[in-house]
C-alpha cells in the first residue's frame, strides 16, 4: 500500500493505493479507508481486478458529481497499465467548489500522486500452451522453442511426445507461426489459460 495527499484550494485530497486480486479485496480495502476516515466528506474509488483477459474495471463518484471522481481515478489506473489494484480518494472538503473541471484534475492529480509513491510489481502475463508432436518432429519443436526462450515441460511420451509450455501473452501467435513454418505437419497446439507469472 502507499499513500500520498495533495491540498487543492483547502480540500484535502488523500489517495490510497493496494493490490487487489478481487473485487472482494478492493471493497474490503475501501472499507478499511472508510473506517479510518469516517468524517470525510466522500471515498471515491476505482478498481481494475481480474485474470488476464478478464478484467473487472468499477469506480464510484461517492456523491461527487458524476463523472468528477471514479472515472479520473479508473483513467489515472488505466494509463498506467496498472491491473489488479485499487485506489481510493478520500476528500475533505475546503469550503470552496472546485466545479467539474477542477474535480476531475484534483482526483486525477491525488491518483496519479499515489501511483507515483507506490511500489509497482511488474508481472508477465502468459498462456499456457499444450504440445503433443510425433518423435520425428522433437528437434523442430525444440529449436523453435528455443528460438522463443521457452521451455518444453515434459508430460509423457507414448507413440508421440506430449507436454506443454508457458508463453509470454504477446509471443504466442509468433510462436505458433514459427512452429507450422517448421514442422508443417504432426504438432498438435491447443492453448489454455491466461495466468500472471
Amino acid at each position: 500500500m502507499a499513500i500520498a495527499s495533495i491540498l487543492i484550494l483547502g480540500s484535502k485530497f488523500l489517495a490510497a493505493i493496494s493490490p487487489a486480486g478481487s473485487e472482494s479485496d478492493a471493497t474490503a480495502f475501501l472499507h478499511l479507508r472508510s473506517r479510518r476516515y469516517p468524517d470525510a466528506s466522500h471515498h471515491c474509488w476505482a478498481h481494475r481486478v481480474g485474470r488476464p483477459g478478464e478484467l473487472i474495471e468499477r469506480s464510484s463518484d461517492d456523491g461527487e458529481p458524476t463523472g468528477t471522481a471514479g472515472r479520473p481515478i479508473l483513467d489515472a489506473l488505466k494509463g498506467e497499465h496498472l491491473e489488479n489494484v485499487v485506489c481510493v480518494v478520500t476528500r475533505y472538503f475546503g469550503g470552496t467548489k472546485l466545479g467539474t473541471g477542477g474535480l476531475v484534475r484534483a482526483y486525477a492529480d491525488a491518483t496519479n500522486a499515489v501511483i507515483s509513491e507506490a511500489k509497482i510489481l511488474e508481472r508477465t502475463i502468459v498462456r499456457t500452451v499444450s504440445l503433443d508432436f510425433d518423435h520425428e518432429r522433437t528437434g523442430i519443436v525444440y529449436r523453435a522453442l528455443e528460438e522463443f526462450g521457452v521451455q518444453f515441460q515434459q508430460g509423457h511420451y507414448d507413440d508421440r511426445a506430449h507436454g506443454h509450455v508457458e508463453v509470454p501473452h504477446s509471443r504466442v501467435a509468433p510462436l505458433h507461426s514459427r512452429i507450422l513454418e517448421l514442422a508443417r505437419t504432426g504438432v498438435e497446439w491447443h492453448e489454455g489459460d491466461l495466468t500472471l507469472k
